[in-house]
Formats: structure tokens, C-alpha cells, sequence
């Protein structure tokens, strides 16, 4: 695949695909080093209340990566996994994944969310890249001796973006 391909995102839909995320992730750091197994994907897969949306990267037909965000709650627009197939890291994919969620997420707020694990090294870097910033480390939060580093994207405060999409209405 070219660096440069663009890839189509579609939302997830039929169990064929929520079957092909569970299985990457289980087999995938960091949830390898966080005990996450295909079964532990696959529950989170088939989560459709509380405003979570699942969404398939592809190239024509292969499948390359998803991404599954929470567009409810206290943390809206909270980024909860972005994996992308270990043959196709590397060529821009995570890239393209996060345009369009950062993208969907700032339609209805001025925040991004996300949390990555403090030795994932290759993710921490993309998102840094992106401009995301430290909020806090969770420590012994999804495993004992692991710590989650909560990163933040803004557009701007709250108050700030409900303001410009009411004089834009």
C-alpha cells in the first residue's frame, strides 16, 4: 500500500468486522500487556449505547485499522481505542484514522480525549504530534505496575464553542 493511499472509514456494522478488532486487539500491544483477550474486545466491539461509534478503516476491501470513540458523557468525544494491522503501520493510517474522529469529535466539541499506555511509545508519539497534551497519569488504572497517561486535544473552552455554534445556527 502507498503512504499516500486514501483509505475509506465507515461505521462498524456486522459481527465480520467486530470479529476482525477483537481478534487485533488480543493479539496487539498494549492490550497484550494489559491481559485484554479476544473475548474482552469483542464486549467492547458490541457496545452500541452511551454514545459509543466504531468506525473500519479499509483500502477497497482490507481491512487496515478502526477506532472507537465515546460521543457521550462526561468525556465527550473521548478517543477509546485506535489500532491499526501491524502490516500497515507505519504508513500513515493513524493519521488518517484520527482526521476523521478528530474531525467527528469537533463538530460537537471543542475536546479530544484520549489515554494510551506510558510504553507505547509509537502512539504517544502520534498523538503528540497532533498536538495532544498530558492531563494526568493513571496509575495502576486498567492493570497493577501499568499507568495510563489521559491526553487532551482543545479547539477551545466549552463555554467559547457553545457560544460560536449558537451565532453559527
Amino acid at each position: 500500500m502507498e503512504p499516500s493511499a486514501v483509505i475509506s472509514i465507515s461505521r462498524i456494522t456486522d459481527t465480520e468486522d467486530q470479529n476482525w478488532c477483537a481478534s487485533l486487539m488480543a493479539s496487539s500491544e498494549p492490550w497484550i500487556s494489559l491481559k485484554r483477550n479476544f473475548e474482552d474486545g469483542l464486549a467492547l466491539m458490541r457496545v452500541t449505547e452511551g454514545g459509543m461509534e466504531a468506525y473500519m478503516a479499509r483500502l477497497g476491501k482490507e481491512r487496515l485499522g478502526f477506532v472507537v470513540i465515546k460521543m457521550a458523557g462526561a468525556f465527550v468525544g473521548y478517543i477509546q481505542i485506535l489500532a491499526v494491522s501491524e502490516s500497515c503501520r507505519g504508513m500513515g493510517i493513524g493519521n488518517q484514522m484520527m482526521d476523521f474522529v478528530e474531525k467527528r469529535i469537533f463538530e460537537v466539541s471543542p475536546n479530544a480525549f484520549i489515554c494510551v499506555s506510558d510504553f507505547n511509545e509509537n502512539a504517544l508519539k502520534l498523538y503528540e504530534n497532533r498536538g495532544y497534551q498530558l492531563l494526568g497519569k493513571l496509575e495502576n488504572y486498567l492493570e497493577k505496575g501499568f499507568t495510563e497517561l489521559l491526553l487532551r486535544k482543545t479547539i477551545g473552552s466549552i463555554n467559547d464553542f457553545k457560544a460560536k455554534k449558537l451565532t453559527n445556527a
